[in-house]
């Protein structure tokens, strides 16, 4: 296997909206984003059970800036974001805030659909400008975290398991990209099924890539990058390691990874 690499282009715009979101997050206030309060339900994702406060306000302000950020890296996107800038009131942030924290992305392509927007362009700006409120949320609730049993998906924001890092003496860590939550897990688990029979997984290596590898679960067909972050020569945040290793999801795609087997759906 030979790892496909993103250019340097598109490395920068995602580091700069890295470097964003890390400095709107230390804006925060955590005790203003989220009170927190005892977790009532494991298999369902904290941000689901809690009231998460979004400043509307921070939030208009951040999804500007990502827009202009758009538009500097590419010129063609002027006209689309201009409209998006323009159609921002406030009904229209807070509505975008709830339907991000829902994982409502039908309604984002319904709007663009509308609007007559590219059909990826208002949920990323959207989702992109709530995710250092996320975030809070998770530091919040990070000792909650190995309570919780969500099968497959965070058990802070609810997106699906898809990255994991080697740290010191090889400790396997499941991080999320999203709100950026980390939690331990064994070393021979399957994160989507929960299978430990290690003769059911399968690890696939890259060539000239000695730092990442995938590992595939013989009982669901799921998949999880695994990054050994002791190898790497400059530390990097969940979202920026999820984005260099774009390669291994191209991988697993193209293998029919991460598509659930026959039996498990009929059952």
């Amino acid at each position: 296997m030979k790892p496909t690499v993103i250019s340097n282009e598109y490395l920068a715009l995602q580091t700069s909206i890295a470097n964003k979101q890390l400095d709107w997050t230390n804006i925060l206030v955590k005790t203003t984003v989220v009170e927190k309060q005892p977790i009532q339900h494991k298999q369902v994702p904290i941000i689901a059970q809690v009231n998460v406060n979004v400043d509307l306000k921070h939030y208009q302000e951040w999804m500007i800036e990502l827009s202009d950020l758009l538009v500097e890296n590419d010129e063609n996107l002027r006209n689309d974001i201009n409209k998006i800038k323009e159609l921002l009131n406030e009904d229209i942030v807070e509505r975008w805030a709830s339907e991000v924290l829902a994982f409502n992305q039908f309604y984002f392509q319904s709007f663009a659909e509308e609007e007559k927007l590219p059909e990826w362009l208002p949920y990323f700006i959207a989702e992109h400008g709530l995710r250092p409120f996320l975030r809070v949320v998770s530091k919040a609730y990070s000792e909650d975290f190995p309570n919780q049993d969500t099968k497959g998906i965070c058990p802070c924001c609810g997106e699906p398991i898809r990255l994991a890092v080697l740290e010191e003496k090889g400790k396997k860590m499941i991080i999320c990209p999203r709100c950026e939550a980390k939690w331990g897990q064994m070393r021979l688990h399957c994160s989507n099924c929960g299978n430990d029979n290690h003769e059911k997984l399968t690890y696939f290596n890259v060539e000239n890539d000695k730092s990442s590898k995938l590992e595939v679960c013989g009982q669901c067909n799921g998949y999880i990058k695994i990054i050994d972050t002791r190898k790497l020569f400059k530390k990097q945040s969940a979202f920026l390691l999820d984005v260099i290793s774009i390669h291994l999801d191209f991988i697993a795609q193209e293998n029919d990874f991460g598509t659930k087997k026959e039996d498990e759906i009929k059952s």
